[in-house]
Formats: structure tokens, C-alpha cells, sequence
């Protein structure tokens, strides 16, 4: 590792590949059960795009991260595309985040699965850590990017 940087790029990229790829799976997974789910629990569970858009952002964001990373330590190249890439793709899942937490509160994770809204804490929390999360790496991509600008 050359920099503090470099391992905070690796680091935050892949856990958004790993947080990003398992909700994506845990939901799928789950609606894919849904006819099970509704003879067992009485409970309806829907597919929602937006939430797939999401997750599918934050894949493809972390990976951009990831490559960006990889490039810059191998060969020297400044990662201007993979760089691009990874802000909007980590902004645009900031804005449908930022889109359901208006309409739907902080609950939306729930709201996205049962189309309830409950007061259940769990999904609160849930809600605002990945969008918190979120947000957090479209300012990491988005620094980045500033930061490969200023450097050429």
C-alpha cells in the first residue's frame, strides 16, 4: 500500500461491493420466496425498482472504486473513467435514497419490502445507516475525483 488513501479506497469499495451485493441477494432471495412467505406469514412482499436501483448503483460503484484504486497503484494511471463512474453511480443511489426517505421516511427499507409503515426501530436504523453509508461514499468518490482533477 502507497498511502493511507489507497487502503481507505480498497477498504471502502469493497465493503460497498459486500453491503450492496448482500441486501441485493437478501432481497431477491426473498422475493423470490414471496409466494412461500404469503401462505406461511399471511404477509405480501413486493419488488420494488428503486431499491434494486440502488443496490445495483452502490455494485457498481464499489467496483469502480475498486478498479480506479487498482489502476492508479499498477500502472500510474489516474483513473479519470473509473473515478467518474463511481461518483455518479454513488450519487445517483444517493438521490433515490434521498427520493424514498422523502415520500417514505426513514422506514423506507420496511416500506420497500411490506409496503407498511410500522414503528419498528430496526428498520429505522437499517434505513439510515445505508443511507448514511450512502452519502458517505459519494463524497469518498467525489473527493477522489477532485483529487485525480488537481493532481494532473
Amino acid at each position: 500500500m502507497r498511502t493511507f488513501r489507497t487502503f481507505v479506497n480498497l477498504f471502502a469499495g469493497e465493503v460497498e461491493i459486500f453491503l450492496g451485493g448482500y441486501i441485493l441477494i437478501i432481497f431477491l432471495t426473498i422475493i423470490s420466496m414471496s409466494f412461500s412467505m404469503n401462505q406461511f406469514f399471511g404477509m405480501n412482499l413486493y419488488l420494488s425498482r428503486f431499491f434494486v436501483a440502488i443496490f445495483i448503483s452502490m455494485i457498481v460503484g464499489g467496483i469502480a472504486i475498486q478498479i480506479s484504486t487498482v489502476k492508479r497503484l499498477s500502472d500510474g494511471y489516474g483513473g479519470y473513467l473509473y473515478s467518474s463512474i463511481a461518483a455518479i453511480s454513488n450519487s445517483v443511489a444517493v438521490f433515490f435514497e434521498t427520493i424514498e426517505m422523502i415520500m417514505y421516511g426513514t422506514n423506507w427499507f420496511e416500506f420497500e419490502f411490506l409496503r407498511v409503515q410500522s414503528e419498528n426501530p430496526l428498520m429505522y436504523f437499517i434505513g439510515f445507516m445505508v443511507f448514511l453509508y450512502s452519502g458517505l461514499m459519494a463524497i469518498l468518490s467525489i473527493l477522489d475525483l477532485i483529487f485525480i482533477v488537481n493532481k494532473s
